[in-house]
C-alpha cells in the first residue's frame, strides 16, 4: 500500500471531510490559477486583520461568501494535505483573543487554516464555483471563466440565495472535525 492509499485510508476512517473550500474575491481568481498557491493576506478581501494564516472551509455559507469573496475553489481535501501538512481544522476553544472579534465563538465556520501559503495543482481542484448575486451576474465572471476553460478546470454558477445562512452555531460538526483530526493526527505521524 503507498503512502496515498494509506492516507486516503486514514482520512476516510477518521470521517474527515472529502472537500475544502478556499473563498476569494473574483479579482483574487486569475493570479491565484496562474501561481497555483495562495498567499496569506494577499489580494483584494474585506479582513482587515492581518493574521498569516489562508481560511478554507468544509462548508459554504452566506456568510462566508460576503466576507471572503465569490468565487470558491473546491479541493479534494486528501490531495491538498499532501502538499501542505501544515492544514490543520481551526480549534477556538475558549480563547480570549476569539472574543476580540466575534461575540460568540464563531463554530458556524467549519474552518481551516494554514500558515502563510498554500500550494495546489490544478488537479487538486475539484471545481470551482461562482456564485452569483444582485451584483455579480454570469457575465461578471467572463474573465474568470476564460482561464477556467482554457485550463480545462471544471465550474459551475450557483446563486448565493441557495447558499444556507449561518446564524446557528453548528457544534455537532465542530466538534466532529476536531476529533476526526485528532483521531487522524494521531495515525498520520506513522505516514
Amino acid at each position: 500500500m503507498d503512502n496515498l492509499s494509506v492516507i486516503n485510508e486514514r482520512w476516510k476512517k477518521s470521517k474527515l471531510t472529502p472537500v475544502l473550500y478556499h473563498t476569494t474575491f473574483l479579482e483574487n481568481a486569475p493570479l491565484i490559477l496562474k501561481e497555483q498557491k495562495i498567499i496569506a493576506n494577499k489580494g483584494d478581501s474585506i479582513c482587515k486583520t492581518k493574521n498569516g494564516f489562508i481560511s478554507l472551509s468544509d462548508r459554504i455559507t452566506q456568510g462566508i461568501v460576503a466576507f471572503f469573496g465569490n468565487v470558491i475553489f473546491e479541493f479534494d481535501a486528501v490531495s491538498l494535505y499532501r502538499k501542505n501538512k501544515s492544514i490543520a481544522p481551526k480549534n477556538y476553544g475558549s480563547s480570549s483573543d476569539i472574543r476580540k472579534y466575534y461575540d460568540e465563538v464563531p463554530l458556524f465556520e467549519n474552518e481551516w487554516v494554514i500558515p502563510k501559503e498554500l500550494e495546489f495543482d490544478l488537479t487538486d481542484i475539484n471545481k470551482v464555483l461562482l456564485i452569483t448575486s444582485g451584483n455579480y451576474k454570469e457575465s461578471a465572471f467572463a474573465s474568470v471563466v476564460e482561464t477556467l476553460e482554457n485550463k480545462d478546470i471544471e465550474y459551475c454558477f450557483i446563486s448565493e440565495r441557495w447558499l444556507s445562512d449561518n446564524m446557528v452555531t453548528d457544534m455537532t460538526r465542530y466538534l466532529m472535525r476536531i476529533r476526526g483530526w485528532k483521531k487522524f493526527d494521531m495515525v498520520g505521524k506513522y505516514v
